[in-house]
């Protein structure tokens, strides 16, 4: 098996620079109601790691039976792995392409909290689960939600709406209103403005520089240009 760094110092996020983390389709879609992949997700933590951590943690090999050489998410999984943050099945296997549950996404973040006081969080149906511990510090940080009923719906599959929505408090990105964006960003033809993802959407696909308001939200103040990720494929 790969020998992994102690993942302490943790890889850090950048919550400081706003990018794009989201491409978006060709024929001016981003899918919001899609699943996202676990290959998908991987590549967004990693390209949302500081600089520093990305080049600390790098990685072109992993310990994969399905993750190999020339995959356009080989590097990123590969890092990840390496950092501790993502882990495979027990067969050998990553799954890339299988699309990622509410448990793995939850847990994935989790890994990156520095607090290590855990807890039970009050879902009803996590108790037993592989993820329960995780599941319940990514709820104590407000990055993930249950539902109404007390249930968090561990095994559920996530959209790419949702993992945006999610990502975006991870990351602390958070526009209020419409009004904190800013003319002449980018747009989807699926992402309409009175959908209930349209901020988190809109906040995960344009690079913007911004002011950090009194209550903790954020008021765009011009765009930026994108880092070029494919260097990293």
């Amino acid at each position: 098996p790969p020998v992994y760094p102690a993942a302490d110092p943790k890889p850090e996020l950048n919550t400081a620079d706003h990018y794009a983390y989201i491409i978006g389709y060709p024929g001016g879609e981003v899918k919001p109601n899609v699943d996202i992949t676990r290959a998908e997700t991987a590549t967004i933590f990693f390209r949302m790691l500081t600089d520093e951590s990305r080049d600390a943690v790098w990685s072109t090999k992993n310990s994969f039976t399905d993750v190999n050489e020339g995959d356009w998410f080989n590097n990123a999984v590969s890092t990840m792995e390496n950092s501790g943050i993502i882990k495979g099945y027990p067969d050998g296997t990553f799954k890339p392409n299988a699309p990622i549950t509410r448990a793995e996404f939850a847990a994935i973040a989790a890994r990156f909290d520095k607090n290590p006081a855990s807890g039970e969080a009050a879902f009803s149906d996590t108790e037993n689960h592989w993820a329960a511990d995780e599941i319940s510090k990514a709820a104590r940080n407000g990055w993930v939600n249950g539902y109404e009923d007390g249930t968090f719906r561990p095994d559920k599959y996530i959209t790419r709406a949702e993992a945006m929505t999610l990502l975006n408090r991870v990351l602390q990105r958070n526009p209020r209103s419409e009004s904190d964006l800013i003319s002449g960003m980018r747009t989807w033809i699926d992402n309409p403005s009175d959908k209930w993802y349209y901020l988190a959407v809109q906040e995960a696909t344009n690079s913007h520089e911004y002011t950090r308001n009194a209550d903790g939200s954020e008021t765009w103040v011009r765009l930026t240009t994108e880092p070029d990720w494919s260097r990293y494929e």
